[in-house]
Formats: structure tokens, C-alpha cells, sequence
């Protein structure tokens, strides 16, 4: 017993040393603009259920500037989590896209779009928005919270298959449990876009 209580302690203390280390590097990072959004009109976009995703946006518009707008649904989801997981499955395997209020991106260079991942795949709303829009000679850099599995390529696949971008950049993937230094991530996250 006391064997399994030390091993125990012995590996929350391993962990609260890496934790420590992590934060202390993240801490200090600044921000170095990528040169991509260097004189370009800036536009994040983000559609977020559970907070999440609105909180990475809100950090990442601190950070680039520009405008921020959330996609909003002209018809809500349910409030009960269980309904509208139902719902979400029912739609997705329809291939049915809920309508939301139009957001006009043609002003703008460089659109961050921000999304929760859903069963693997990119929020239904967040789609809607992608499919909607022309991305033709804009740079595109999504990111998305997760709180279970994401599989990344295939997320990457689908904003690559809904688009007509062809200059989609490296996406941020943030797990929700672990968004303490949100602005943090961010920046390293923006710091290794290439120039």
C-alpha cells in the first residue's frame, strides 16, 4: 500500500515539475508578427457552443487585431446537451447544413475561422460558413477546441474539401481542458507560421 502511495505521489510531483517548466516557458513568449498578416485586413470568425472556442478567438483578436464576428445560427441548437448531440448526428448524417446569418468576408485578407470539433469533423455552423463564403485569394488559418478525439488530418481534409482556398495555413488545435495559457499557445502557435 504505501508502495502505490509513494508511486503515486512520486508521479504527481513528475507532472507538477513538467507543468511548471511548460508554464514557465509559454509565460514568457512574445509575439513576433508573422510577415503574412503584416499590412492585411484581418477578420476572425469563430462559431462556438460551450465557450471554448469564443475564449481562443477573443485571445487570438487580442493579439492580430482586425474585426471579429461570431457565426450565429438563425435557428438555435437545443439547450439539453443529449437533444442536441441527436440532432447534430441526424444532420451530419443527412449532409444537412443549418442556415446562419451571413457574415461578408470579401473586405478582408486573412480570415481566422475558429470551430469546436463535433464527432470528428468541423461544428455544422462553422461548415455552413465555410461552404458559404469564397476563400479565392484570401489566406485561411483555422483552429479548433476539442475536448475528446480529434482526428486532425482528416479535420484539416474537410475545411480543405468545403473551401476553394488554396492558401489554407497551419491550423491550431487546442485541447479545451488544457486553454489555461490560451494566449500563450496562441502566440507560439502564430510564431511558427512560416514568414
Amino acid at each position: 500500500m504505501k508502495f502505490i502511495v509513494g508511486s503515486i505521489l512520486l508521479i504527481f510531483l513528475a507532472l507538477l515539475v513538467v507543468t511548471v517548466c511548460k508554464f514557465n516557458e509559454l509565460k514568457n513568449i512574445k509575439y513576433n508578427q508573422p510577415q503574412i498578416l503584416t499590412d492585411k485586413k484581418i477578420l476572425t470568425v469563430y462559431y462556438s457552443n460551450g465557450g471554448h472556442t469564443k475564449e481562443v478567438a477573443q485571445n487570438l483578436h487580442s493579439i492580430v487585431g482586425g474585426d471579429i464576428k461570431e457565426i450565429e445560427l438563425t435557428e438555435k441548437y437545443p439547450n439539453n446537451i443529449f437533444k442536441m448531440s441527436k440532432l447534430v448526428r441526424k444532420q451530419k448524417k443527412e449532409g444537412y447544413l443549418p442556415k446562419i446569418e451571413n457574415i461578408d468576408i470579401s473586405n478582408y485578407d486573412v480570415v481566422f475561422v475558429g470551430s469546436p470539433i463535433w464527432n470528428f469533423s468541423v461544428s455544422l455552423p462553422t461548415k455552413t460558413f465555410l461552404k458559404n463564403n469564397n476563400f479565392e485569394n484570401k489566406i485561411l488559418i483555422p483552429f479548433f477546441t476539442y475536448s475528446g478525439g480529434a482526428n486532425k488530418n482528416n479535420v484539416i481534409n474537410e475545411v480543405k474539401d468545403t473551401t476553394n482556398t488554396q492558401n489554407l495555413r497551419k491550423p491550431l488545435f487546442m485541447f479545451e481542458n488544457g486553454i489555461f495559457l490560451t494566449k500563450e499557445q496562441i502566440i507560439k502557435w502564430l510564431n511558427s507560421m512560416v514568414k
